[in-house]
C-alpha cells in the first residue's frame, strides 16, 4: 500500500512528532511509506535518520493553503501516484489529492480551537460541509475534544475516527541518575518538583502556574517549579517571576531536545493549556514514568486525565484552585504514588505509540480494502 503523509509545519511540533513516531512503528513490508513538506522544514533530518523518503513542497511553510503549495503537491502527488494521502492540516495538500485522484484523501485534526462566529452559522455548517465531500474522506481525530470541534463545524460524526496520540515510554531512570540531575539544578532531597513542558506561548496558561506558585511558596517554602520549553513569553514570564519573588524557585530549562531527564525528576506535572490542547504528548510522557498530573479542564485533558484517579483537573483559568490540587497532592504523599501508579497504567494500555499506530493502520486498510472493491465493482 502507498502511502503519502503530508505535513505542512517547518518547526518540530506535536504532529511532526506524532508522525515520526509513528512512522518508526510502521511495517514498511505493508506500508510504503513517503513524505511530503516544505523546503528547510527542521522534520527533513529526522524522517531522513527514520529511512524515509522525503519530498520538499514549495509555498507550503507553515501555511495551510497557498497557490504555490497546491501546484507543488499536484506535481509530486502525480509522480508518487499514491493509494491514500493523509494531510496533517494543510488544505492544499487535501485538494491537491483531490484534483489527483487519490484514492483515499484523510485529513488529521491535531488542534482545538473555538468556533469563530461565522463558522457557527448555517452557511458556515453547510460549507464545512460540503468541504469534507471535496477535500478529504475521513478526518482523524487525536481526542475526543477534536472530533466534537470537527462536529461543531459540521463535519458528520461517522466520518470521524479518534485516534489518541501516543508516545514512546521513556526511560526511567536510577536514584543515582536522579539524584546527579537535581544536584545540578541545584535541587536537594526534599523539594517537591513540579514540571510543565511546552511552548511558552498564551494558550499554554503558564502565567496561571506562576499565580499558584506564589500562593504555594508561601505555604511551604519546598516547592519547586521546572518550565520546560521556549517561546515567545519566556522573557515575560522571567520578569513576572521577579515581581512575584519566585527567581529562587522556578528555573527555566529553555528548548530541550530530549525532556527525559528533566520527567525523571518530577514528582508531579501540571498542565494549564487554555487552548489547542488535544491528547497532551507532554503527559504522556509523564505518564510513562508514573508522573501524575493536575491539568485544566479545556480540550483533551479531561480524557487525559482521570479526576481524582490518575491527577486532577481544575477549571480552566482557576490559578487558585490548581494550587489547591497541588497542595493536597504534596500532602498526601500516598494519594501522590498511587495517581502515579494509575498514570503509568493508563500509559501503558492506550497512550503509547504502538496503540496509536495499529488504530491508524487498522483504518488506513479499512480505506484500501473499500477502494479496492469499488474498483473491482466498477470494473465489472
Amino acid at each position: 500500500m502507498k502511502v503519502v503523509e503530508i505535513i505542512s509545519d517547518t518547526n518540530i511540533g506535536g504532529a511532526g512528532i506524532l508522525l515520526c513516531t509513528r512512522l518508526k512503528y510502521t511495517d514498511r513490508n505493508e506500508f510504503q511509506t513517503a513524505v511530503i513538506l516544505p523546503k528547510n522544514s527542521q522534520l527533513k533530518p529526522r524522517l531522513r535518520r527514520l529511512h524515509y523518503p522525503v519530498y520538499e513542497a514549495s509555498g507550503s511553510k507553515d501555511r495551510s493553503w497557498s497557490l504555490r503549495g497546491l501546484g507543488s503537491h499536484i506535481r509530486l502527488l502525480k509522480k508518487l501516484r499514491p493509494d491514500l494521502v493523509n494531510c496533517h492540516a494543510s488544505l492544499s495538500g487535501r485538494m491537491a489529492a483531490r484534483l489527483c485522484g487519490v484514492p483515499s484523501v484523510v485529513y488529521t485534526r491535531h488542534c482545538v480551537f473555538p468556533l469563530k462566529p461565522w463558522q457557527k452559522t448555517i452557511v458556515g455548517k453547510t460549507a464545512m460541509k460540503i468541504g469534507q465531500g471535496l477535500f478529504y474522506d475521513h478526518a482523524i481525530a487525536v481526542a475526543h475534544a477534536a472530533k466534537d470541534n470537527l462536529i461543531a463545524l459540521g463535519v458528520s460524526p461517522d466520518r470521524i475516527h479518534v485516534i489518541i496520540n501516543g508516545v514512546e515510554g521513556k526511560r526511567a531512570y536510577s536514584e543515582k541518575e536522579k539524584n546527579e540531575i537535581k544536584k545540578k539544578l541545584g535541587y536537594r532531597r526534599e523539594h517537591f518538583i513540579i514540571g510543565i513542558c511546552g511552548r511558552l506561548e498564551p494558550c499554554k496558561g503558564h502565567g496561571e502556574l506562576l499565580k499558584a506558585a506564589a500562593i504555594l511558596v508561601k505555604r511551604n517554602k519546598n516547592f519547586r517549579f521546572l518550565i520546560i520549553g521556549e517561546g515567545s513569553q519566556e522573557k515575560s514570564l522571567k520578569n513576572e517571576c521577579k515581581k512575584k519573588g519566585l527567581t529562587p524557585y522556578v528555573s527555566f530549562t529553555g528548548f530541550v531536545e530530549d525532556v527525559t531527564p528533566y520527567l525523571n525528576i518530577l514528582n508531579l506535572q501540571v498542565n494549564c493549556s487554555r487552548g489547542s490542547e488535544t491528547s497532551s504528548l507532554a503527559l504522556s510522557e509523564g505518564m510513562s514514568l508514573g508522573v501524575p498530573a493536575v491539568a485544566s479542564d479545556f480540550g483533551g485533558n479531561p480524557y487525559m486525565i482521570r479526576n481524582g484517579e490518575n491527577g486532577y483537573l481544575y477549571p480552566v483559568g482557576d490559578f487558585r484552585a490548581l494550587a489547591n490540587q497541588i497542595w493536597h497532592i504534596y500532602t498526601h504523599p500516598r494519594l501522590c504514588r498511587a495517581m502515579g501508579e494509575k498514570a503509568y497504567e493508563r500509559f501503558q494500555k492506550e497512550l503509547n505509540a504502538q496503540c496509536m499506530t495499529e488504530q491508524t493502520h487498522r483504518l488506513y486498510r479499512s480505506l484500501f480494502n473499500k477502494g479496492a472493491q469499488a474498483s473491482s465493482l466498477s470494473l465489472n
